[in-house]
């Protein structure tokens, strides 16, 4: 490493580059920032204990672009979006510590993010809609998981498109049963925050169904437990007020197939590994609450339900829900683009008043 005015720069060891990044940044950070990019730099923590890396007198070119080869190879088993956004925060460290003098200038360039794709900024697992509906009659009609958790929750993501952050925020007093009414309220002084802070504060309404599974739940299920801050929430763990991680575990065991059917993976759902809530993400068939969302926002387009009211029930923007959420199939595509201008003939039809017919 060259010298510099002043003297040499702490070697300091990868974990400790890593907290000082956090915490230098963390005053510009949101609580959901800060976590994405410890989780991702954890990461990359684990690539250099494993290529035995242990100080930044370590970190040479080579050493990390052989982290994208890392991250690719079959092992790690992620997504290449995943991949991308993991070099993405593994590049802005570096280039972090090259503005601190700790690395050479231009290390970072080392890290070549990948070129993906418009199809591959998005994962394309949802729920679909028909599958949710299956599933949905299943608990509705099960004795022994209507009204459960799973139900549940199942329901409320399905016909709002919560976030985990808006579930995970939800307190019994926020579900007025008379009123079918669920409020979603920002409250990062008392341990939740919405993703997009009181900007998606909202109250929405569900229709019966939903209601009523909502409301079994509460009256027979609930874990009667309070968090820190003696608030109640709605949806509880045996431990208080669950985090996203529990949040998306729950889901996963929710959307197994193997509850309403024969199990597609050739498993018996009595002895199966993967029906523990610790290892359902590993069943190939059940889904976490994004995909769940996805569909929830494609249901509610299909139906014809107007897009600025899916933006406010769901807490997203038109762009995102254009670009990220909404995944028709063909048929349902053009089931919403069917209009009285399917009916037009050139031989008939030269100006707008000429539609008044088709209307009458």
């Amino acid at each position: 490493m060259s010298g510099r005015a002043g003297g040499e720069p702490p070697n300091l060891d990868i974990p400790d580059a890593v907290d000082r990044f956090i915490a230098r940044n963390r005053p510009n950070w949101q609580g959901e920032t800060e976590r994405t990019y410890r989780k991702s730099l954890d990461t990359f923590e684990k690539y250099a204990e494993a290529e035995e890396l242990e100080t930044l007198s370590d970190l040479e070119r080579w050493s990390l672009g052989h982290y994208t080869d890392w991250l690719l190879a079959e092992a790690q088993d992620y997504a290449r979006v995943t991949v991308q956004s993991k070099q993405q925060q593994a590049r802005r460290w570096v280039k972090w510590l090259e503005a601190q003098g700790y690395v050479d200038p231009g290390l970072h360039l080392a890290i070549e993010p990948l070129h993906l794709e418009d199809g591959e900024m998005t994962s394309d697992q949802i729920l679909a809609p028909r599958e949710m509906r299956d599933l949905l009659a299943w608990y509705r009609e099960s004795m022994e998981y209507r009204g459960t958790r799973a139900h549940a929750l199942l329901e409320l993501v399905t016909h709002v498109g919560a976030r985990r952050s808006g579930i995970v925020a939800l307190d019994v007093e926020d579900w007025d049963r008379e009123e079918q009414t669920l409020t979603f309220r920002n409250r990062p002084d008392r341990g939740t925050r919405l993703k997009n802070g009181d900007d998606h504060e909202r109250k929405v309404v569900l229709s019966d169904a939903p209601a009523t599974a909502l409301a079994r739940y509460v009256a027979r299920e609930r874990h009667e437990k309070h968090d820190e801050y003696g608030r109640r929430p709605l949806f509880a763990s045996r431990q208080g007020r669950p985090t996203k991680s529990t949040v998306t575990n729950w889901m996963y065991r929710a959307t197994q197939p193997c509850l309403k059917q024969e199990c597609p993976h050739s498993k018996t759902r009595h002895n199966c590994e993967w029906t523990a809530q610790t290892k359902a993400s590993k069943c190939p068939s059940s889904k976490s609450p994004h995909p769940v969302r996805r569909g929830s926002i494609t249901w509610q387009l299909n139906i014809g339900r107007d897009p600025s009211d899916v933006v406010a029930r769901a807490a997203t923007t038109p762009g995102v829900i254009r670009r990220y959420y909404d995944r028709p199939d063909l048929d349902a595509d053009l089931r919403r683009r069917i209009t009285q201008f399917d009916e037009i003939d050139i031989c008939e039809h030269s100006d707008p008043t000429d539609f008044d017919d088709l209307s009458a």
